[in-house]
């Protein structure tokens, strides 16, 4: 694995990750559950077709805290800040022919697409 000493494996240095322990410093657990709750969330908005929901595609990514949500599209032309998820969406519109969501992504995918690369 790029990046981690030969004797490190994926699943110890995903520990290490999530642990703070691969930085230059480590943390005390008081710290690292402090990060832990203020953490945004991350989350998709993804359009599809109404009649056939496994059409889609991935319109934006974005990070929701407990205040504000930030939206940016996949090209990186168009962003903006919401209050909510719900208001979020409300650019992408909605009609009878497509629609759009909230995916969330979940700690676990966003591990496996840093261990990815």
């Amino acid at each position: 694995m790029a990046g981690f000493g030969d004797d490190v494996t994926e699943e110890r240095a995903a520990e290490e990750q999530g642990a703070g322990g691969l930085g230059s410093e480590p943390y005390d657990p008081d710290m690292l559950a402090m990060v832990m709750d203020s953490a945004p969330s991350l989350f998709a908005v993804v359009e599809y077709e109404v009649a056939h929901p496994e059409i889609a595609r991935v319109m934006g990514y974005g990070v929701s805290a407990d205040e504000w949500v930030h939206v940016v599209s996949v090209d990186g032309k168009a962003c903006g800040t919401f209050g909510t998820t719900e208001e979020a969406l409300k650019p992408y519109g909605e009609s009878d022919e497509v629609a759009a969501r909230v995916v969330w992504v979940s700690p676990a995918l966003a591990l496996q697409k840093m261990l990815m690369g």
